[in-house]
């Protein structure tokens, strides 16, 4: 990511290595250092907010006193050239300077800067305001990503001379929450790609590390967790297109299933603005039997073959609203493909069952006056949730006070909680409320922006329409609707998007989220978002 230094701590390089004076000596470190001595006064810096069009920040009065809130005492030492750090000193007007660089202080007393990371990884902090003077050390733990991965052992690698079955015995038996089923990448550290239910039957071909390189069909392999498989002594069946008996598209209540004797094969479910295509691996099929009779909605299912595989595509009006995918005792697959709702486009958001979830905690960011992010959320969650309600939707709550989720899950217990809770409760949509954080060495005044966050193409619109509106009332740049790999975005069952509004590090951002009335317009924009969205789907055929 492009970086650039604060303006005084910019200027103060430029000054080091301005062109024209002849080369005298070896070059001059452009690192701010400490003063022999007793340093000179710090010069006092008023604070100039990089959003300005958010609510100004309020005056603070109170004890004169640094508090760091990033980095963390027990943080190791980034590896970057240069990276942010903030907090507060109490009160505004104090003259504050960091590693001798003078740094803006806000008239709440938060402050941010973004300098060159220590050599010493030691961060010396000196504050003063009307004779009085205060400072703090904050020093790195150690380096960060220091050392090599442990190598695998002998016995952990092994490339098989005749592919091995292997059969998906982690997560869960249905895909629908995106986090208890078992996911596949493209390459080693890639992207998830593809998720199995337990029972999936796979070709092992080798095992590296702590995965396995499995065969989907003659041309597509994938990599999985070797915890999740179970790898038997026999050698599995080549994925090379046994035949299978025609798949079936059947009614199950409003929705689809499309029944396939797979076997136990591995599968692909892509979704798009106009259909849903079931990709098995390692068979051919005859065509699609659709035995569920067209109307405005399904329009019908074909059949294709693809390499060594065969695809099921089901042409629809409009996307669909989810999927959850399962396998039967005898290894059919059935993946339930879900009719959207009948909304009333008048009302749309009658009758409609939301899940909203503050985000956090655990984790979660902190901002420099010490608001946490898991606060900030819930604050924007709660009006937002009687807005919905008061429009007749039925509301469901991950939480409603400062405590998270209660949850006996031993592995990630709150995230698989959370979309647990919106599968199980049937919810039509998930709406997950967030504000952001920075990764180590982004430059603050440049990084940050109104974001939504969504994973699977039938929720993109609503992640698209939540992000209008947000950034509407943040008027902050636009980062955008983006699909991204969290745990709250993948369920497969229900449009689901997470909101990103402001970054908590950011001195007015922060101050803004206390801000009451400022809040209250953020729930409204998100309330505005999840309508916009219904009433566009209204519009499809049902």
């Amino acid at each position: 990511m492009d970086r650039i230094f604060a303006p005084l701590a910019l200027a103060a390089l430029l000054a080091a290595c301005t062109p024209g004076a002849p080369a005298t000596g070896p070059t001059p470190d452009p690192r701010p250092h400490p003063t022999p001595g007793r340093p000179a006064a710090p010069r006092a810096l008023e604070y100039q907010p990089i959003s300005p069009a958010l609510p100004p920040i309020p005056e603070a009065n109170g004890a004169l006193n640094i508090r760091v809130i990033h980095p963390t005492p027990t943080q190791g030492r980034p590896r970057v050239d240069s990276t942010f750090i903030y907090g507060s000193v109490g009160r505004g007007g104090v003259a504050l300077e960091i590693n001798g660089v003078p740094v803006p202080v806000a008239r709440n007393g938060a402050f941010i800067g973004y300098l060159p990371t220590p050599s010493d990884g030691v961060w010396r902090l000196r504050a003063m305001a009307d004779g009085q003077e205060d400072t703090e050390q904050v020093a790195y733990a150690a380096p960060s990503g220091g050392g090599a991965a442990t190598p695998a052992t002998p016995s952990q690698n092994a490339v098989y001379s005749r592919a091995r079955l292997g059969t998906v015995t982690g997560g869960a038996d249905t895909l629908a929450t995106g986090s208890d089923a078992i996911y596949a990448r493209p390459t080693p550290t890639g992207s998830y790609r593809w998720f199995f239910p337990r029972g999936a039957r796979l070709s092992v071909l080798e095992r590296r590390g702590n995965q396995y390189r499995v065969q989907l069909d003659g041309a597509t392999e994938a990599w999985v967790d070797a915890e999740n498989i179970g790898l038997a002594d026999t050698t599995a069946t080549p994925p090379d297109a046994t035949p299978i008996a025609a798949a079936r598209v059947v009614r199950s209540g409003q929705n689809l299933d499309v029944r396939v004797a797979a076997r136990g094969r591995p599968f692909l479910v892509e979704t798009s603005e106009t259909g849903a295509t079931i990709t098995v691996y390692g068979a051919s099929s005859a065509q699609a039997r659709s035995e569920a009779p067209a109307d405005a909605w399904y329009r019908g299912a074909t059949t294709t073959a693809a390499g060594a595989s065969t695809q099921y595509a089901l042409q629809l009006a409009s996307a669909p609203w989810g999927y959850k995918a399962w396998y039967e005792g005898d290894g059919t697959l059935v993946v339930r493909v879900r009719r959207p709702p009948a909304i009333d486009p008048a009302n749309p958001l009658r009758g409609r069952r939301i899940v909203i979830d503050p985000g956090h905690p655990p984790a979660g960011a902190t901002g420099p006056t010490g608001l946490y992010e898991g606060d900030a959320n819930l604050a924007i969650a709660l009006p937002l949730a009687e807005k919905l309600r008061a429009a007749g939707a039925e509301v469901i709550m991950t939480r409603t006070n400062r405590e998270g989720m209660v949850s006996s899950t031993q592995s990630g217990p709150e995230l698989r909680a959370r979309v647990a809770l919106a599968v199980q409760r049937d919810a039509e949509m998930l709406i997950s409320v967030h504000n952001n954080a920075f990764g180590e060495g982004a430059n603050p005044f440049r990084a940050h922006g109104t974001s939504v966050y969504y994973f699977h193409p039938f929720s993109a619109a609503l992640a698209r329409a939540l992000d209008r509106e947000i950034v509407g009332v943040t008027r902050i740049p636009d980062i955008g609707a983006r699909v991204s790999n969290l745990a709250l975005a993948r369920p497969t069952w229900m449009p689901t998007a997470l909101t990103e509004s402001l970054f908590m590090p950011i001195p007015e951002q922060e101050a803004a989220l206390r801000n009451p009335e400022f809040v209250e317009r953020l729930a409204d924009a998100h309330l505005r978002g999840i309508e916009a969205f219904l009433r566009e789907r209204a519009g499809g055929a049902r």
